[in-house]
């Protein structure tokens, strides 16, 4: 029987897997009031969409460098040792961060909290494909794994609500270094939970594991290279719009309340996309949601670029973040039931390296081609280079996806009928 047969939250019913969906939703709302007091602060200090970007993107470059030695230490290593280090160290650094960010050490300068992101990218590039690997392991049924996978998306976006919606008011009434030190104590929940498991003792691995193998397996299945291709795309030239909402809450006259708002509803959007997913996992064509959630996550960025009141944004994001969970859920689910178990956490640590890697490269691509727009003040408001740097990027990355598309009906076609000979 189907696991969406059994109903949408059925991967709740292995223990294992309730922990792990519980600590988790604690330690990531936690994680959110970071992103969310972070990227005011650095707004707040700077006034620099550039900045914004930097910042977004001083992870980049460990994660890129560390990231397929993750994927080797997660196929490796016992993955919840791996991550119970990783989410200390993390807490470690939240801690940190919120005493440098009262000013009482040293006076604060953007740097500084680029160099906590980028301590951060080191942690990630290991916690990352040990976390998405981990999650098939706390279902005892394989049928499961879709509605694992789509409720572990869906316990990220209502974190994702719930984060920013108290990051905003945390921040208005103590401040940054209260949401850092508030997300340090979450890690202390998914620590907990972790260790609350009841797993099978972990046998090490003998043979010694190339990290080249998960690049050679997708390169040799072309469909699953075109997902994690396209994933990659939009890494750059979609999901890091996010960098700007400091920028849009500005040019909508909002502040923090609104900025909190903006992440607040596109959370929404994307907790009710992943829900969807879950309830409906194993009855949806799985290239009719990676490619027609990523098209439509494009257009409304696309119209995002022509909004001129700050409630028909926060609807487009809303909807935009919809469209944006159904397309990244659909790909991860994608590539978690068609790589084999040996190969999972190299195959992840790629699929993370593309996603994780290049979204903060995409946060400076994005924050400076907006900052240079900005000082041409084409729309008659210096936010306003937001916008169009949006409306570019969702323009490349629609010609990329279609792209990918024309090269999967090719495909079919020599399949089908074998090579075109005129």
């Amino acid at each position: 029987m189907a696991a969406t047969q059994r109903g949408p939250f059925y991967a709740l019913k292995f223990q294992n897997f309730r922990l792990f969906f519980i600590g988790q939703l604690i330690s990531v709302a936690g994680t959110w009031m970071q992103s969310v007091a972070q990227s005011w602060l650095v707004w707040q200090v700077t006034h620099q969409a550039r900045w914004l970007g930097i910042v977004n993107g001083a992870s980049a470059l460990p994660y890129v460098v560390f990231a397929l030695w993750g994927g080797n230490v997660a196929d490796r290593y016992s993955k919840r040792a791996v991550l119970v280090w990783t989410q200390s160290i993390a807490m470690v650094l939240a801690f940190l961060l919120s005493g440098l960010a009262t000013n009482r050490w040293v006076p604060l300068q953007a740097w500084h909290i680029a160099a906590f992101a980028g301590a951060l990218g080191v942690v990630n590039a290991f916690n990352m494909p040990a976390q998405q690997a981990f999650v098939t392991d706390l279902v005892e049924e394989r049928e499961a794994m879709g509605n694992a996978i789509a409720l572990n998306s869906f316990r990220f976006n209502i974190a994702r609500v719930v984060g920013p919606l108290v990051a905003g008011q945390v921040l208005y009434l103590a401040g940054a270094p209260m949401c850092f030190a508030l997300n340090g104590f979450s890690y202390i929940a998914v620590v907990i939970s972790l260790l609350m498991m009841k797993l099978p003792q972990f046998e090490p691995v003998q043979r010694r594991l190339e990290m080249t193998e998960g690049l050679v397996y997708i390169w040799r299945h072309h469909a699953l290279l075109r997902v994690i291709l396209l994933v990659g795309a939009s890494s750059i030239f979609a999901w890091s719009v996010s960098t700007l909402f400091p920028m849009y809450a500005s040019h909508f006259h909002q502040g923090e309340k609104g900025f909190s708002a903006i992440m607040a509803v596109q959370g929404v959007g994307a907790a009710l996309g992943a829900a969807l997913l879950a309830a409906r996992s194993d009855k949806l064509d799985r290239n009719v949601t990676v490619y027609g959630g990523g098209a439509l996550f494009c257009l409304l960025l696309l119209l995002l670029a022509f909004a001129r009141n700050f409630p028909l944004a926060l609807l487009l994001l809303g909807l935009a973040g919809f469209a944006m969970i159904i397309f990244g859920m659909s790909a991860q689910i994608k590539v978690q039931e068609e790589v084999p178990d040996l190969l999972r956490g190299r195959v992840l640590a790629i699929y993370s390296l593309i996603f994780q890697g290049l979204n903060p490269l995409g946060g400076i691509e994005m924050g400076f081609l907006a900052q240079h727009l900005a000082t041409h003040s084409l729309m008659g408001h210096h936010n306003a280079g937001a916008q169009i740097a949006t409306g570019i990027n969702a323009l490349i990355c629609l010609a990329v996806l279609a792209g990918m598309v024309m090269w999967q009906r090719n495909e079919h076609y020599r399949e089908k009928y074998g090579p075109f000979t005129g």
